[in-house]
């Protein structure tokens, strides 16, 4: 039986972004006769910027040509929409909110409007030769319901719908309206919805238990790269690894290591990431800092960051988020044997094991608590800061090994 992947993306392998894809998507191409990659929402003037394997055959939908497209129909649906869509669980977290209201609206336009242009495409493809298609989108949104429809009107003799579920596209409260449509009518028409945390297929779970069986997670994962260097160097280096934004608070970090100025502890610390606030935190880091080495390498290519992690012994790396999915960059981390200190939001748990790996820390941590976890890991005999490094490299094996997560999810997903 000839097979066949629709894999919708956002942006990948155009301009930046989804960059936990390039490590799924060799093994999707190894499964699959043929993957057909649709990037839904391009910018006008992004060039491709990932390779990909032989098998896969690359498309994409410029977000601008969606944008005039659906405008006429999300006035519509804000005033009706199809019985077809309607749960009494939307109309209870809708409300009488015209916001949520909107965004109901915008929702399944695009949605519709990208299953619309996505049908266009795989017209012209050899998808009507397959026995078997399997709709993929990456995210829990409007790529989800435009798999939906795709697979309503496929006519090959196997086909099944599935998507991925990461945050944004999971949990209500990041939404700007603190809700995320349709999410009856999602599960309902998938034949799969993946969390890539244990926490968020419990959220989802308690959510739709009528909808249960069709949630499951399904774990991200990094390829290998070896384990870092062993031998201490005298300097205790410190990574974190992120986009700097509020949501991150970076500057947690940087404040917690002034007040570790008069400690007499050889610190270090790189910053791998740029955003919005780079420029402030440099700042902050010139003006309180200068007692230590401090490096802001700025937006960096995983292939730099994994080569900087081979070469260069990293004692403990540092998330100071305020949310999360299950963070790659942490599993990246724990693959070289780095210990981790991070804090207990959404699926971090699942990979940090506090007193094992690493420190889960409260959501609503000071510089002075995070100051007080660096120094006494610092401190630490060399086999405990030995053992964390065994723990964490021993959690990835188990649980977040690419070549393992991605080639079980390419099985799940094949046309049975």
């Amino acid at each position: 039986m000839k097979s066949r992947l629709v894999f919708l993306t956002k942006t990948f392998p155009f301009a930046s972004g989804e960059e936990f894809i390039e490590n799924e998507l060799p093994a999707l191409a190894q499964r699959f006769d043929k993957v057909i990659l649709i990037a839904t929402s391009v910018p006008d003037a992004a060039k491709q910027t990932r390779s990909v394997p032989e098998n896969v055959e690359i498309h994409k939908i410029y977000a601008s040509d969606v944008n005039k497209a659906l405008l006429r129909s999300a006035a519509g649906y804000f005033f009706h929409i199809p019985k077809e869509y309607e749960s009494d669980a939307d109309k209870l977290a809708i409300g009488h909110s015209p916001e949520k209201r909107l965004f109901r609206a915008y929702f399944l336009a695009k949605g519709l409007t990208v299953a619309k242009k996505a049908s266009a495409i795989l017209e012209k493809t050899d998808i009507s030769q397959a026995g078997g298609v399997t709709f993929y989108s990456y995210w829990f949104y409007d790529t989800a319901l435009a798999a939906i429809k795709l697979k309503q009107n496929c006519k090959a003799r196997k086909c099944h719908a599935y998507s991925r579920a990461h945050r944004y596209d999971l949990y209500p409260e990041f939404s700007p309206v603190k809700y995320l449509p349709l999410r009856p009518y999602l599960l309902d028409n998938l034949n799969g919805v993946f969390p890539c945390s244990e926490d968020g297929t419990c959220y989802l779970k308690r959510s739709f238990p009528e909808l249960a069986a069709k949630i499951s997670t399904r774990y991200l994962g990094t390829t290998d790269h070896g384990i870092g260097p062993d031998k201490e160097t005298g300097v205790f280096r410190i990574a974190s690894c992120c986009h700097i934004s509020p949501l991150k608070r970076v500057e947690l970090l940087a404040q917690a290591l002034a007040k570790l100025s008069n400690s007499e502890l050889h610190l270090e610390w790189i910053h791998f990431g740029g955003g919005s606030e780079l420029e402030s935190l440099k700042q902050y880091a010139a003006e309180n800092l200068s007692f230590m080495k401090v490096t802001f390498a700025g937006e960096t290519a995983n292939s730099d960051l994994m080569k900087f992690y081979q070469q260069n012994r990293v004692d403990l790396f540092v998330n100071t988020s305020t949310s999360e999915g299950l963070p790659v960059s942490i599993m990246e981390a724990c693959s070289f044997g780095i210990p981790i200190a991070a804090t207990d939001v959404g699926g971090t748990r699942e990979i940090v094991h506090d007193g094992e790996n690493g420190y889960l820390l409260d959501s609503n941590l000071s510089p002075k608590i995070l100051a007080e976890t660096i120094a006494s890991f610092c401190r630490k005999t060399k086999e405990e800061r030995a053992a964390m490094r065994r723990a964490s490299r021993e959690i990835w094996e188990k649980n977040f090994n690419a070549s393992e997560n991605y080639e079980n999810f390419a099985r799940n997903i094949y046309p049975k």
